[in-house]
């Protein structure tokens, strides 16, 4: 194993606040809190004038060596010393390059997903609704696993109150989840309009691909903040034209009044609450968002939209394929 050198502790050593340098006769005595030590030299000059830049700080070890030639065989051995005292710190921080403030982040990720969605995913389930095609049975079956997305929501959010946020953030976050309490009650309503029983719709057991978005947006509240303040705009963003089509549809398919009023108006509440800016909103609150921050976080991105997808397929092949829809509940 090779042996700790004085340039593996510090980049540009420097004595803590509160060390006092004493001049002696035959050297220097270092006093730091209840402590001291005594360094001796046959040239108090060279010693006396390093112990002085060690007091300044902001100078490498190579730096150090260069300023105090003569005394260069002896820096590394005093460093570690003094490291070993407890009397050094770090004085120069390197400013980490690639860091975003969350707002420039927020906005770059918005393009990311849009990006992403447009090159990855064709939605078969809007061009079946806008062409007509769509089964009914997918229309209810969408209408359950949002149901269970809504009803599970405060309990996902939760979680990423239990962290030790700023007090602005901790009533943002307190704010969101109060707004989204017991609207799963609308959705009762939408589903009772097509004849599905909702006395037991606590039963319902989701789709996998709804379940494994429910369980990644909790596990980031409780295990990843910053991915899960990033992710909540794509459950919020506003869909203007799906509900516009999800209305014409119904209409032009027989599909009940009662049906499509109650999911469009969950909407408009998102909306009144400006829950689409709510990532904008937290994030605006991270002052630096580090490139490995980034990385991980677009990766939760892409992972949530790439489950979506499935989510839609997953609809279409489990629920329109029934003539009778038949929630999943099995109890």
């Amino acid at each position: 194993m090779q042996a700790t050198t004085a340039s593996d502790l510090f980049s540009a050593p420097r004595f803590r606040p509160g060390v006092q340098l004493v001049l002696e006769h035959n050297g220097l005595t270092i006093d730091y809190r209840e402590q001291s030590c005594s360094v001796v030299a046959d040239k108090l000059g060279l010693l006396q004038a390093f112990a002085d830049s060690l007091k300044q700080g902001d100078l490498t070890i190579a730096e150090l060596k260069h300023r105090h030639a003569d005394l260069a065989p002896e820096i590394d051995g005093l460093i570690e010393e003094f490291d070993r005292l407890g009397l050094l710190t770090e004085s120069a921080f390197p400013v980490p390059r690639g860091c975003l403030s969350g707002e420039e982040f927020y906005h770059r990720l918005r393009k990311f997903a849009a990006e992403t969605i447009e090159r990855n995913s064709k939605s078969r389930f809007y061009q079946g609704l806008r062409d007509r095609t769509l089964p009914r049975g997918a229309l209810i079956g969408y209408a359950l696993e949002y149901f269970y997305i809504v009803r599970e929501a405060p309990g996902l959010i939760a979680p990423a109150l239990g962290h030790a946020e700023p007090v602005k953030v901790q009533k943002l976050l307190q704010g969101f989840l109060a707004s989204e309490l017991n609207h799963d009650e609308m959705l009762r309503q939408s589903l009772h309009a097509v004849s599905i029983r909702t006395d037991n719709l606590d039963y319902l057991v989701p789709l996998p691909a709804t379940f494994a978005l429910c369980a990644s947006l909790g596990v980031y509240a409780r295990q990843h903040p910053l991915s899960f303040k990033a992710l909540l705009f794509l459950f919020e963003q506003p869909g203007v034209s799906f509900h516009v089509e999800l209305a014409d549809y119904c209409r032009e398919t027989g599909i009940p009044e009662g049906f499509w009023r109650p999911i469009a108006r969950h909407a408009s509440i998102n909306d009144e609450f400006d829950h689409d800016d709510i990532s904008l909103t937290l994030l605006a609150e991270i002052d630096a968002v580090s490139p490995e921050e980034q990385l991980t976080v677009k990766k939760h991105v892409m992972l949530a939209i790439e489950t979506m997808v499935l989510q839609e397929n997953q609809i279409l092949d489990y629920y329109g394929r029934q003539p009778v829809v038949k929630p999943r509940i099995f109890a």
